[in-house]
Order: structure tokens, then sequence, then C-alpha cells
């Protein structure tokens, strides 16, 4: 899969024709994840191949000519490599720090919702673990992308910025969780139509995207029972974010407002945290 993903950032320069091609030569890496063994497993290789598909979106679409080692490190990054800031290399202790503290979390949330929760507390306890694992995953991922980032020389962007402290869901997703995704959808679905006068349509095709990649990370991993539950609250976050403009969120107390965006996630997350705790299983079974 990495193999044809690096052919796929070679080629994917100069004319439109080659463009195209490079995203062609990349599809054939969908279907690496099924022959992988297990669920976790199959789940990472298809996040794998769905980014770098992603990253080679940005290369096709990018006015400027990079060189042939820049097109490969961006398709293999996980961040934007366009939006990094060069600095010296480092090793910075409080990213570390507060990474290790997130990971520890991580790994105790996993641990309570796959091997405590069946004789303690049920599936309000899995799940409630769940999303407690779930938050602190993406700390750690955003601590070790910041921390690695450092030692390389490279200040990547943000990836999260305080999702607990959201006050609309407009807010959780769109300026404080997983910026690195936002920050693709934006660029590739919601500006381009929003430019043209179609801001809503933007937001819905931003939405059906994320959709898509998270039903397909469940999809090579887990039964279609899975992935219906998986659509089906990302499909529910799109209505939520439909109507809390109409219901006049941001205007409201901040407790009430925060609320609104804890609840508005948290309620619904049973959807997407079964399928997730069952493709994280074997790591703590």
């Amino acid at each position: 899969m990495l193999a044809l993903l690096v052919l796929a950032a070679l080629v994917t320069a100069g004319s439109p024709l080659r463009r195209a091609l490079g995203l062609c030569v990349a599809l054939p890496a969908f279907l690496v994840p099924f022959d992988a063994g297990t669920p976790f497993w199959r789940a990472l290789l298809a996040a794998a191949a769905f980014w770098g598909f992603a990253r080679l979106i940005d290369l096709a679409r990018e006015p400027r000519e990079f060189g042939p080692l820049r097109r490969v490190v961006h398709v293999l990054a996980i961040v934007d490599s366009r939006r990094c800031e060069w600095v010296p290399p480092r090793f910075d202790l409080a990213v570390w720090s507060r990474t290790a503290v997130a990971a520890a979390f991580m790994v105790m949330s996993l641990w309570t919702a796959v091997v405590l929760s069946p004789h303690h507390g049920g599936l309000p306890l899995r799940w409630l673990a769940g999303c407690a694992f779930l938050y602190g995953f993406a700390e750690t991922a955003a601590g070790l992308l910041e921390g690695v980032g450092r030692l390389l020389g490279a200040r990547v962007p943000p990836v999260q910025r305080h999702p607990i402290l959201a006050r609309s869901l407009r807010d959780f997703w769109g300026e404080r969780w997983n910026l690195v995704v936002n920050r693709w959808l934006r660029q590739h679905c919601f500006v381009p139509l929003a430019r043209r006068g179609h801001p809503g349509a933007g937001l819905a095709l931003a939405f059906a995207a994320s959709v898509a990649l998270h039903t397909w990370i469940v999809a090579a991993a887990l039964d279609l029972d899975m992935v219906l539950r998986t659509a089906a609250f990302f499909s529910l976050q799109g209505v939520l974010l439909a109507v809390e403009g109409p219901l006049g969120v941001r205007r409201w107390p901040l407790p009430l407002a925060r609320a609104w965006a804890l609840g508005g996630t948290i309620l619904p997350s049973p959807l997407f945290i079964e399928p997730l705790l069952r493709i994280f299983a074997e790591l703590v079974a």
C-alpha cells in the first residue's frame, strides 16, 4: 500500500492528466485492508489508504509544483506538510509529559471499557469509558504528532483545541476536534461551494465526506450492523448541526451551550463507540 501511495505521489504532478492518473494509481490501495487479519489492522490500513488518498487530492489540486521528495513526504504525512513551520529540532518536555498523561488515560479507559465493564457496570460503563478512551486517543495522537514534529524540526498546526470546552456542535466539530481532518474537509468540500454562494451545500458535502471516511474504516474491519451504526452517528451530527443555528445555540448561556455540545456528542456516541471498541478490543483482551 505504501508503495502504491509513493508511486501515486510521484505521478501526481504537472499536467491535469498526470494528476488524475496519480489518483487512479492509488485506487488499488483501498483493497489492501481486506487482506489484513484482525479488525484492528484492517481498520488501521483502511484509515491509511483513505488518508493517503486525501493527501493525493491535496497534490492534485495544488497549483504549485513540488519536487518528488516533497510530494512523497506530503502523501505519507498525517498532517498537512504545507502548513508546517520549520524550526530548530528539540525535545519538548512539556508536550511529551502531556502526551504521556493522555496515553495513560487512554489505556486505562480502554481497559475499563473492554475488560472491567462486562463484570461491573455493563454497557453504560462500557460506553462511557469508550468515550473517555476516544478522547484520550485523540489527545495522545495530537501530542505524538506535535512531539515527533518538534524532534524533526517541524512545528505542526494544532490538532486538538480542548474539545471538552466547546460551546456548540459547530464549535466542537469545526474549531476543536481533529483539526487535521477538519482542515482538509474545509479546503476541499466546504470552501469551494461556499465561494460559489452555497455554504449549506458545502457543509453537507463536508459531513458526507466525514461519514464516508468513518464508515469506510469500520466497513473494512467489522460487519454491516457496525457500519450502519457509524453512519447513523455522523449523519445525526449533521442533523444536529443544521438545527442548532435556528435554535440560536451560540446565544445561549455558556453552561447551557456547553451542555448542548456535550450532550449532542455523548448521548448518541454509543452508535460510534461500540464499533470503535470492537476494533481496539484486541489490544487489551
